[in-house]
């Protein structure tokens, strides 16, 4: 699942609930893939095998059963609500948190909250992939905020203090020398991006 966020959002963290197929069990066929109840018998392609071997001269190739799938199982009368799979397509919320600190690339694993497998298989995970939107006024590197302030030329020349925004919603005062030419560079300690847990990574 790819997901869409803010720089604000990235310095909070964020709880949300997002929708994703998934599938369920065959109400029907009760998940074993075989209509009226009937379960799989032994595939008579592989003879419950899951690969099939062919020979060609001095070479032998293995490759995947194409009746069963590899499961070593085939079903005669497969369900017809499911076609013999067992799982039918359904949407499912769940809820999700977004640590802070996460960055573009960022991938968050969701335990068992993947697709489910075939006739009675396990569930797999979910992984959400992060991507951080563009801020207008700010620009982040690594752990640290960028932001670019206008300020007059009488206070450039005689110094001052002004106020300027943070990440976090805030306004800070910040004290300009006199003479200060433009590009100066000032940091605000503190005032960065709040730093991913290590677990995340």
């Amino acid at each position: 699942f790819n997901m869409s966020i803010s720089l604000y959002e990235v310095f909070t963290g964020k709880k949300t609930k997002i929708k994703i197929p998934s599938s369920i069990n065959c109400d029907s066929c009760s998940g074993t893939g075989g209509a009226g109840g009937s379960k799989p018998s032994t595939c008579p392609s592989c003879n419950g095998y899951g690969k099939v071997r062919t020979s060609s001269g001095f070479f032998s190739i293995e490759r995947t059963c194409s009746v069963c799938g590899g499961s070593g199982e085939a079903i005669s009368n497969p369900c017809l609500k499911c076609s013999g799979t067992g799982l039918i397509k359904k949407q499912k919320t769940i809820s999700v948190s977004i640590p802070a600190g996460v960055d573009t690339g960022t991938r968050i694993r969701i335990s068992g909250e993947g697709e489910r497998g075939e006739r009675g298989g396990t569930t797999g995970d979910l992984y959400i992939f992060i991507n951080v939107k563009n801020d207008k006024l700010f620009e982040r590197e690594e752990e640290h905020i960028f932001c670019r302030v206008p300020i007059s030329i009488t206070t450039a020349i005689l110094g001052g203090v002004i106020e300027i925004p943070t990440i976090e919603g805030t306004k800070a005062r910040l004290t300009i020398p006199p003479g200060t030419q433009s590009e100066t560079q000032f940091r605000l300690k503190g005032k960065g991006m709040t730093i991913l847990r290590q677990d995340y990574r």
